[in-house]
């Protein structure tokens, strides 16, 4: 099992590295408002949709490759295409438009004051929808999964690994403000400005590295 959370963990570590959630998050943390359950609810949302597309790419890919076979043709094609897309990504964010992320913090941040908590319900289900960078990772870590031959509690326990990792970013700060309340304010307030800042360098950085990464995990596949 040690070889398979080795290997899971650094894809989660980058599908937790991506800034749209965490800014929704801190966002809606900075509000008045019942700030709260509307940030336990927008995590609520984020959850449903990355256990649900973890289901959606389990089953996909037994359908495609439903025998387990050592460095394969299909592993390397996930991993390649995967590449693929978080390169164009990369290359997306240096537009000049809204990201779709961007676009989501906006909207949100209009409704910001009016809405009701189970909006934000949606709003988390939706800001993973859009969080591309996460996705695409979500696929070549559910196939590493799916190919190991661990048993099946192994499997569990990394598959809850890489949940519990990758929304770090929408659950650490609202847990913060549960547990401490006013006192982590400034600090929420700093990183927040810091992340609207920097989330495209950061996007980029992070969809350039995983980009490598996963090519070189390609290769490895290659029979």
């Amino acid at each position: 099992m040690g070889s398979l959370l080795a290997s899971v963990l650094p894809l989660a570590l980058g599908a937790a590295i991506s800034p749209t959630l965490l800014a929704l998050q801190l966002l809606v943390l900075a509000g008045e408002t019942k700030r709260i359950a509307r940030g336990w609810a927008l995590a609520l949302g984020a959850t449903l949709v990355l256990v649900g597309f973890i289901m959606v790419c389990a089953t996909a890919l037994t359908r495609i490759a439903p025998h387990h076979v050592h460095h394969s043709t299909t592993g390397a094609i996930v991993y390649f295409v995967a590449a693929a897309l978080l390169l164009g990504l990369a290359v997306r964010s240096q537009l000049p438009r809204p990201t779709s992320g961007e676009q989501h913090h906006s909207k949100l941040a209009e409704r910001l004051d009016a809405a009701s908590t189970g909006w934000f319900v949606g709003a988390g289900a939706l800001g993973m929808v859009v969080n591309f960078s996460t996705l695409v990772l979500v696929v070549p870590a559910v196939h590493l999964i799916k190919e190991s031959e661990a048993g099946t509690a192994a499997r569990l326990v990394a598959t809850a690994m890489f949940v519990a990792v990758t929304l770090l970013p929408v659950v650490l700060p609202v847990l913060a403000v549960t547990v401490l309340g006013r006192r982590v304010d400034p600090a929420l307030g700093a990183a927040h400005r810091w992340v609207t800042r920097n989330s495209r360098r950061i996007g980029v950085a992070i969809e350039l590295i995983f980009a490598l990464y996963l090519v070189s995990r390609g290769i490895r596949d290659l029979p």
